[in-house]
C-alpha cells in the first residue's frame, strides 16, 4: 500500500512538472510577443542601439526627484509585465489549485463561506471564520520553488541573480551596442530590474497589482511568529517579577504594528495567538487562561494599502512616531497595593515593522526613553540619543523587523541596520541606545518576499532587544 502511494506521488508530480513545462513554453511565447511591442520603444530603429544617449532610460539622482520617479515607475512596470508574461500562466493554475493562496482566502470575505455560515453572517453575527492561510511547503510545491534556497545571499554573491529590489542604480554597459541583446538582458543587466532566476512566486506578487505587498504570509510564519512573541512576552513578565515585590502591578503589554498597511499581519497574529493559547490551555492545569498582549495595526495610509471590511481588521490612521506617542509607556492611574502605597500600572511596548520605507529610519523613535524631553541627553541630526546621561527605560523593549536587512531596501541601511559600509558615524545607533541584534533565523527560513530568488531569499526578521 505505501509503495502504491508512493507511485500515485510520483505520478502526480510527473504530470504537474509537464503542465508546468507546458505553460512555461507557452510563457516563452507570451514573453517574445511583450518584446515585439516593447522592444521599438526601448530600442527604436531611428535611434543608435546604445543606451547612453537614450534620456528615458538615464538614472538620475535625488535632486531630480520627478525624474528619477518616471524611471524608478518605468522599471518597475516593465519588470513586472515580464515576469506576469512568462509565469503568469503558471500562477493561474497554482491559486486554482490552491486557494488559500487567494488575497480573500483568509476570511476577509463570504466567498469561501457555506451557505449557512454565508447568511448567518448576512444577519450580522459573529462567526469566527476558519483562519485560511497556506504553508511553506504548498507554495514552493505551487510554485515550483524545491530548487529555490532558503537562506539571504549577499548580492555581490549571487552571480547576476536577482534579489534586493529593483531599478535605483542607472544602467549598465550604456556603451554597448543592444541591438541583439534579448529583451530579459535589457531590463535585467540595463534597467537593473532584476529579473534573472526569478519565477512564478515573482510574478505572484505582480499579479496583485499592489505597492504595498511584499510579503506573503504562510501560517508556518504566522504561528512561528506568534509563538515567538508569546514566549518573548512571557520571559519579560518572569523577568519583572523578579525585580520587582509581589505588590507590584502586573505589566500589560501591547504590540504595536506601525506601517502596517491593510493590517493582516496583526489579524493573522491576533487569531494565531488565540488559538496557540486555547490549546495550551487545554492541557494546562491553570483554571484561568493567561491575558494575550494587545496587539494594534497602525498605519498613515501613504501607500493606500486596502480597507476590508471586516470589523475583526482595524487599522488606526497614526504616522509611526504618532503611534508611540499615543500607545507608548504611561503612568496609568495608581491603585494602593495591601500596604496603602500607590503602585502604578505600567505598560511595555514591543513594535513590529514590516518593510520600513526605503531611506527612512522610524527606529531612532523606537529606541528613544520614556520620557520625551530630558535635560540632560545629547540628541544627534538622527534623533539618537548619546546612551551616556540619559534614563536606561526606553519607550520601547523590543522591535521586530520584518523585510530586507542591511544590504536591502527596507529603512536605512546604516541608522537602521548598523552596516558599516554606509557608516557615518563611529558606533551604529542601536548600540549607543543599549539594543542588541538577535537575528531570528528559524522564522526567516519561513519568509516568502517579493523580491526573493532562486539563489536568494530576501527578507528576513530580526529583532532588537533592550538590555540597558
Amino acid at each position: 500500500h505505501h509503495q502504491q502511494q508512493q507511485q500515485s506521488m510520483k505520478t502526480r508530480d510527473d504530470n504537474s512538472n509537464d503542465q508546468y513545462d507546458e505553460l512555461l513554453e507557452l510563457g516563452e511565447r507570451r514573453v517574445k510577443l511583450l518584446e515585439k511591442y516593447i522592444r521599438p520603444a526601448l530600442l527604436p530603429t531611428t535611434h543608435s542601439s546604445s543606451f547612453k544617449d537614450r534620456h528615458l532610460f538615464t538614472y538620475h539622482n535625488n535632486e531630480q526627484s520627478a525624474t528619477t520617479n518616471n524611471y524608478d515607475s518605468f522599471v518597475k512596470w516593465i519588470r513586472g509585465e515580464y515576469l506576469i508574461a512568462k509565469y503568469g500562466l503558471i500562477v493561474q493554475r497554482a491559486v486554482t489549485n490552491h486557494p488559500e493562496l487567494r488575497d480573500d482566502a483568509a476570511g476577509f470575505s463570504t466567498v469561501e463561506l457555506d451557505t449557512t455560515t454565508a447568511a448567518e453572517v448576512g444577519k450580522g453575527a459573529d462567526v469566527v471564520v476558519p483562519l485560511i492561510l497556506p504553508s511553506v511547503t504548498t507554495v514552493r510545491r505551487a510554485f515550483h520553488m524545491q530548487d529555490w534556497t532558503r537562506h539571504k545571499v549577499p548580492w555581490e554573491d549571487h552571480g547576476g541573480g536577482g534579489g534586493g529590489g529593483e531599478g535605483g542604480e542607472g544602467l549598465h554597459d550604456n556603451n554597448t551596442n543592444n541591438e541583439g541583446s534579448s529583451i530579459e538582458k535589457i531590463i535585467h543587466d540595463n534597467l537593473r530590474g532584476q529579473i534573472k532566476h526569478s519565477g512564478p512566486l515573482n510574478a505572484y506578487f505582480e499579479m496583485r497589482r499592489r505597492e504595498d505587498s511584499y510579503e506573503l504570509w504562510t501560517k508556518d510564519y504566522i504561528f512561528g511568529l506568534a509563538r515567538y512573541l508569546l514566549e518573548r512576552v512571557d520571559e519579560m513578565n518572569r523577568h519583572s517579577t523578579d525585580l520587582s515585590s509581589t505588590s507590584t502591578p502586573p505589566i500589560e503589554t501591547i504590540i504595536l504594528d506601525v506601517g502596517a498597511g491593510d493590517g493582516r499581519l496583526v489579524y493573522f497574529l491576533r487569531r494565531a495567538m488565540e488559538e496557540i493559547a486555547k490549546k495550551e490551555n487545554r492541557h494546562s492545569k491553570e483554571e484561568q487562561q493567561p491575558d494575550l498582549p494587545i496587539i494594534i495595526a497602525t498605519d498613515d495610509g501613504s501607500w493606500k494599502a486596502p480597507i476590508y471590511d471586516n470589523k475583526h481588521i482595524r487599522v488606526e490612521q497614526l504616522s509611526a512616531i504618532e503611534a508611540l506617542d499615543k500607545y507608548g509607556p504611561k503612568t496609568g492611574t495608581t491603585t494602593p497595593d495591601q500596604h496603602g502605597v500607590a503602585a502604578k500600572k505600567k505598560t511595555r511596548l514591543i513594535v513590529l515593522c514590516s518593510w520600513m520605507p526605503p531611506g527612512q529610519d522610524w527606529t531612532a523613535d523606537f529606541r528613544r526613553p520614556i520620557n520625551n524631553v530630558i535635560a540632560a541627553a545629547a540628541k544627534d541630526e538622527n534623533g539618537d540619543y548619546d546612551g551616556k546621561e540619559v534614563t536606561s527605560e526606553r519607550l520601547v523593549e523590543e522591535y521586530v523587523l520584518i523585510g530586507e536587512a542591511d544590504d536591502g531596501t527596507c529603512g536605512h541601511n546604516w541608522h537602521t541596520w548598523g552596516n558599516t559600509d554606509f557608516k557615518t558615524e563611529d558606533a551604529a545607533p542601536r548600540d549607543l541606545n543599549g539594543y542588541e541584534r538577535v537575528d531570528l533565523s528559524d522564522l526567516s527560513l519561513l519568509q516568502l518576499s517579493r523580491f526573493d530568488c532562486e539563489r536568494s531569499s530576501e527578507s528576513v526578521t530580526v529583532s532588537f532587544r533592550h538590555i540597558g
